[in-house]
């Protein structure tokens, strides 16, 4: 029997099937998009090698299916599965390494391929952990390093590292990684591989229609029916100075901005408008700052098929974006013309201080970081009012808690947050509204902060915040040396001693629930 299912899975959410995991802040159904959309990355991978007739590409997404039949799954065809990939987020590294070794328990003949961000920013650390790992992938460019390795596999010769840019593999003097290298934006996704395995997209969808479709047809009068997130680029205008925000925990890899040009996003919109997705979720992080040259042509070259629709027939394209761009009416005008209709904007927090200390400005190095975040607090509200006036809705995000943090921060975010949302709320332009609880993810400078106690004063410092002493810090950093697996309200609770020790965790996840409360209270759903 020949060898050629490759499995691309997505992970649960460890802690929703590991025991003995923290639920205070972080249970799934309490976050947007959880299972309402199809995996984007794991499509990518799968559909890729469908170029291979000797390999039989399937999607399995945890998520939505339960983890006692993505392991059954396993269990029922080892004999034809070569490998079992899967997508490492911080939240699923645990669940992504008990499947690893399901499949290698099963039949060590199973090779066993990781990548995502956590693996990317953890390699060393996650290959120690986890012996049932064979290989991995750091960085977004590797499909094409990740098809090859496939087909090396199913070929039955051996694998020459050096010829796989981004591969993490075992030798017997330790873990190495091949230097990463630049590839294409995919765009040949087949969406008939989601339920190839198992009928995952009435579940994604029957999520879909009873979280997002209503909201929409509420305040747009717009009825749609399945969502998908869509990629005509991917980058962030922060990746270009190396100066992302303290929380972000993206790998922007060798370039910082990759994209399609406007006929190719437009074949991609279109394709995933007639496989019957009417709610397309575009990808790419602060559309109007970072893409606006792509935007730009895409609007100067509409296809006849965009044209002969109308307005009500088009797909509904939803983004994200940041306050600086949605105020300008320019901008905010440009994405409206192309059916951008909700966008999703990373408040993040109300005092200017906080918005420094959570590095949201732009502007370079050379800057007035202090003066910069009061701005950027005013133009959040300007970006509602450019909103409202060109309808479109915003899903707004804030984040409580961040270096130093103290008791008058939190109350003053707290309660500008609170302004925000009343205004938000009270025109109908905020659709939705997430508040979280900072969490420190490894491959962002909050994780640094967390694991460096030198880096996280020098932080401190230059805006005068008080964190906790040195040997505090330092023996919660020696906690998380070496360490792979991060549950991430360990995490949080660790950080929130370290880091602001005038604030207890307690009273972070109250502030989470005082302001999610005042959201209800303004009619403004939260998630969606």
């Amino acid at each position: 029997m020949p060898r050629d299912q490759v499995l691309v899975v997505v992970p649960p959410n460890s802690n929703t099937v590991i025991t003995g995991r923290l639920l205070t802040v972080t249970r799934p159904e309490e976050h947007s998009d959880w299972s309402d959309f199809l995996c984007l990355g794991a499509l990518s991978l799968a559909s890729a090698l469908e170029d291979n007739p000797q390999i039989t590409p399937v999607y399995i997404d945890g998520t939505v299916i339960d983890l006692d039949d993505v392991l059954t799954y396993i269990t029922d065809h080892a004999e034809h599965i070569l490998a079992v990939c899967l997508g490492m987020l911080t939240a699923n590294f645990e669940a992504g390494v008990l499947i690893a070794r399901h499949a290698k328990d099963t039949d060590p003949r199973i090779t066993t391929v990781a990548g995502n961000d956590h693996f990317s920013s953890l390699w060393r650390e996650c290959m120690t952990a986890a012996p049932s790992l064979d290989y991995g992938f750091v960085g977004n460019e590797i499909i094409g390093p990740f098809t090859r390795l496939i087909a090396t596999l199913r070929a039955g010769a051996p694998v020459d590292p050096g010829a796989f840019p981004g591969l993490v593999h075992r030798t017997t003097d330790g873990t190495h990684l091949t230097p990463p290298g630049t590839e294409p934006v995919f765009t040949r996704f087949d969406y008939t591989l989601v339920d190839r395995a198992f009928h995952q997209t009435p579940l994604y969808t029957g999520h879909f229609q009873t979280r997002i479709a209503p909201r929409l047809r509420e305040l747009h009068g717009r009825k749609v029916t399945a969502g998908v997130p869509v990629e005509i680029g991917r980058g962030c205008v922060k990746f270009a100075g190396d100066d992302a925000c303290s929380f972000c925990s993206i790998h922007p890899g060798m370039l910082w901005r990759n994209q399609l040009n406007a006929a190719q996003a437009w074949d991609v919109v279109e394709a995933a408008f007639t496989a019957g997705y009417d709610y397309l979720y575009l990808t790419a992080d602060e559309l109007p700052l970072t893409f606006a040259k792509l935007l730009t042509a895409m609007s100067d070259t509409r296809p006849a098929w965009w044209s002969a629709l109308t307005d009500r027939d088009r797909p509904v394209l939803v983004g994200y974006g940041r306050a600086d761009g949605i105020a300008d009416p320019r901008r905010t005008a440009l994405l409206t013309d192309l059916g951008v209709r909700q966008i999703m904007i990373g408040m993040d927090a109300g005092a200017p201080l906080s918005l420094a200390a959570m590095n949201k400005p732009v502007g370079g190095r050379r800057r007035d970081v202090l003066t910069e975040a009061e701005r950027l607090y005013e133009l959040n509200s300007t970006a509602i009012t450019t909103a409202r006036d060109h309808g479109l809705l915003i899903r707004a995000g804030f984040v409580v808690g961040h270096i130093g943090m103290n008791r008058a921060l939190l109350e003053e975010n707290v309660q500008r947050i609170r302004a925000l949302i009343s205004e938000g709320g009270s025109n109908g332009v905020f659709s939705a509204v997430d508040v979280e609880v900072l969490s420190p993810q490894p491959g962002a400078r909050d994780y640094t902060y967390l694991t460096d106690p030198d880096a996280a004063q020098a932080a401190a410092s230059r805006l005068g915040l008080h964190i906790a002493d040195g040997p505090v810090r330092t023996e919660i950093a020696r906690r998380w040396a070496g360490q792979a697996v991060i549950p991430p309200e360990d995490a949080m609770r660790d950080y929130a001693t370290a880091l602001m020790p005038e604030v207890t965790f307690d009273e972070l996840a109250q502030a989470r629930t005082t302001i999610r409360a005042h959201a209800k209270a303004c009619g403004v759903v939260i998630g969606e």
